[in-house]
């Protein structure tokens, strides 16, 4: 069985898979703990596949846990292709991590053009086209990243953030929270009619936050990087395109 470990900027998602599928999944908040590596299943774990955007030093503690517990880790990074999918940067590592294994997993769901959206810390677009080629992206600060950059930009000091958001607020807390989220799905929207694939992927923390709001229906997929990495790690394990620097 493998443990699939999505390293994010404030927090780490883990999954267990057997043969490419997901079979448990969980997360663990950075932050909180010293050593976040304790909360991770160990039982039955023979490797370990993480793919981080972190600080390199939380890498580092998670090749500690894997050297203790004596398992094999794999640092996955984005590759050249894997499978049928094939990365459209000119310099395939300079593709994100988290958003090359969400394509993975997004190419491998179903057939058509695909429109991966990942909104969290950041938002994040990536398009694969039905013959399988990513055909690039974009990056912009997610809900929360952008009140965080009015707060240290400007004076305004928001003391709550309404859960409700009307287009016109009365208010300066309501009127930083709608005209932020009013700016993420903007962008959802007119990418999913200017783009017009067939499919339509939601992840990401602040998923759920959007997609009500939305006036396209997507599917929401909260585990789409694990999913990637199970299937990453699968392909691996055949000898399928993919590449790993295994540390020890």
């Amino acid at each position: 069985m493998n443990l699939l470990v999505d390293i994010g900027n404030t927090r780490v998602k883990w999954g267990l898979a057997r043969e490419g599928v997901l079979a448990d999944t969980g997360a663990v908040w950075r932050g909180e703990l010293a050593d976040w590596t304790g909360q991770l299943p160990r039982a039955g774990v023979e490797a370990i596949y993480a793919a981080s955007v972190a600080h390199d030093s939380a890498a580092d503690v998670l090749a500690a846990h894997a050297a203790h517990c004596g398992i094999a880790l794999h640092r996955v990074v984005s590759a050249a292709r894997s499978g049928a999918l094939v990365n459209g940067y000119a310099d395939p590592q300079q593709l994100g991590v988290d958003r090359w294994m969400a394509c993975i997993a997004a190419q491998a769901r179903g057939e058509g053009a695909v429109l991966v959206a990942d909104v969290g810390t950041a938002l994040t677009l990536d398009w694969i086209g039905a013959d399988g080629r990513h055909g690039g992206g974009l990056i912009t600060p997610g809900v929360s990243s952008m009140r965080s950059a009015l707060r240290a930009a400007t004076q305004l000091r928001p003391t709550h953030m309404p859960d409700e958001h009307a287009w016109l607020a009365r208010d300066t807390d309501s009127a930083i929270a709608a005209g932020t989220l009013r700016s993420a799905l903007a962008l959802l929207d007119a990418a999913a009619v200017d783009l017009a694939p067939a499919r339509l992927l939601l992840t990401g923390g602040e998923a759920p936050l959007v997609a009500a709001r939305l006036s396209h229906v997507w599917q929401i997929a909260p585990h789409l990087v694990l999913e990637g990495l199970a299937v990453h790690a699968e392909r691996v394990g055949r000898g399928g395109h993919g590449l790993v620097q295994a540390s020890e």
